[in-house]
């Protein structure tokens, strides 16, 4: 047995918890308590804990239900089942779900249990935490989205393939690899932008390709559809990929083989697959933009990421996980936003969602010189291109313009896609600006 083994204690009697919780602090274990066993589901990916001691009834999801679930996220770890409505049906069910035992309150003694939770941690030997430090907390995450969690549960252990829908800036990459490391899979997470790419560099990302195919191929190069195999690919913005490529997408889908740019052997993955868009996909079908058959194909489970003005009741959450981490990265001491901070966040729209919550915090952060953390929330930068005629002085005009599309590049750290998104121009308006202001293209 571990010198200091790992335990979590779901119980929503507080009196019993904390009876369970120093018997077990007492023997050097590392122990968590829970009082809500969905609470539990979000913390144990990154706790990781060598065993799991839960009750069977509690309010909101039961025992027998909770073991179920979370055996899907933790296939190694022990649970053992504590309960006062102790039956043999019910024993039998928690058996099957995945319990390795069931015991009966009031135990017979501490030094019972003590040694049975001993006996199961020496025949049952577990991976490390499989949870990467970099990502956030899952009840970060999923604030405001917890029915989504209970979802991908399910659907992460299996090889269907997930198509991600929401704004710029929801978290759609960050989801797809929360859903990766659920997923268990031996494999690398591989990801792929198919807006950052011209048409015939998307191609050749994905299948790869032989020394000669074309100019300037020196050498082979494996695609991402090889580099993936046992792991996950992530395409991101799938909507912007050309038909032929969406074509031959296709059928990597339905036959898991490929052949790599100017190569004859078919080659395969098993690759998991997991798209994204924040385009209206049904409406591109229409258009003739996007197949109707890759859509289908790519629809089994569709997940809508709702936009942060919609999941404002969870602010407080999110905006304190990101100030702690931009706090640690900067070397900056952490302190609380100002009352009128707060209020300005709370009525934001944040057009580019979290992730221009982040730039605005990390603003907030490095300029912060006194007790409080002041915000400043960008002005609407797209007013400016729309209605020149209040500004009489044309001079004056350049300057806003030319602060604007600073401002802009500056929340989405260069992306110029991005920026005119949330300019409220096209892409070719940008340019243009970025031209006449004499600006770097």
């Amino acid at each position: 047995m571990d010198k200091n083994p790992s335990i979590v204690i779901v119980e929503d009697d507080t009196s019993f918890a904390s009876f369970l919780e120093m018997t077990f602090q007492e023997e050097n274990y590392k122990v968590w308590v829970f009082h809500n066993p969905e609470t539990a589901l979000f913390h144990l990916p990154e706790l990781n804990p060598d065993i799991v001691i839960t009750d069977l009834k509690m309010p909101g999801l039961d025992g027998i239900t909770f073991i179920k679930k979370a055996k899907k996220i933790l296939p190694e770890t022990v649970f053992l089942v504590i309960t006062a409505f102790g039956t043999i049906p019910s024993a039998v069910e928690a058996m099957k779900a995945g319990a390795v035992d069931y015991l009966t309150k009031p135990l017979s003694s501490p030094e019972e249990l003590l040694a049975k939770v001993n006996l199961y941690l020496k025949k049952f030997k577990k991976s490390p935490s499989f949870y990467p430090a970099d990502l956030p907390p899952l009840e970060v995450v999923f604030a405001g989205m917890e029915d989504l969690y209970e979802q991908l549960i399910e659907i992460a252990p299996t090889d269907a393939t997930v198509c991600l829908l929401g704004e710029t800036g929801t978290g759609k990459s960050l989801i797809a690899k929360i859903i990766h490391v659920l997923s268990g899979r031996k494999g690398p997470f591989v990801e792929i932008n198919c807006a950052a790419l011209p048409e015939n560099l998307v191609e050749a990302e994905l299948f790869g390709y032989e020394k000669g195919a074309f100019t300037g191929a020196i050498k082979t190069k494996p695609g991402k559809f090889e580099l993936a195999r046992e792991g996950t690919l992530f395409l991101d913005e799938i909507s912007e990929m050309s038909l032929t490529v969406q074509a031959k997408f296709l059928r990597v889908l339905q036959d898991k083989a490929f052949e790599r740019l100017g190569g004859l052997e078919t080659l395969k993955t098993d690759a998991r697959f997991i798209v994204a868009t924040n385009k209206d996909l049904e409406k591109l079908v229409a258009e003739g933009i996007f197949r109707e058959d890759l859509f289908y194909r790519i629809n089994v489970f569709s997940f809508y990421l709702p936009p942060l003005r919609d999941r404002k009741k969870h602010l407080k959450t999110i905006v304190q996980y990101l100030l702690e981490k931009i706090c640690q990265k900067l070397g900056k001491p952490l302190k609380p936003l100002s009352p009128s901070s707060w209020e300005k966040l709370e009525n934001y729209s944040f057009p580019g969602n979290i992730r221009e919550l982040e730039n605005i915090l990390e603003r907030a952060v490095i300029l912060s010189k006194g007790d409080m953390i002041e915000v400043e929330i960008p002005f609407k930068a797209k007013d400016l291109f729309q209605d020149k005629t209040t500004l009489k002085d044309d001079l004056q005009i350049k300057n806003l313009e030319k602060k604007a599309i600073l401002k802009a590049l500056e929340v989405t750290k260069g992306n110029k896609p991005e920026a005119a998104k949330l300019l409220g121009i096209s892409l070719k308006t940008l340019y243009n600006k970025l031209k006449d202001l004499g600006l770097k293209e």
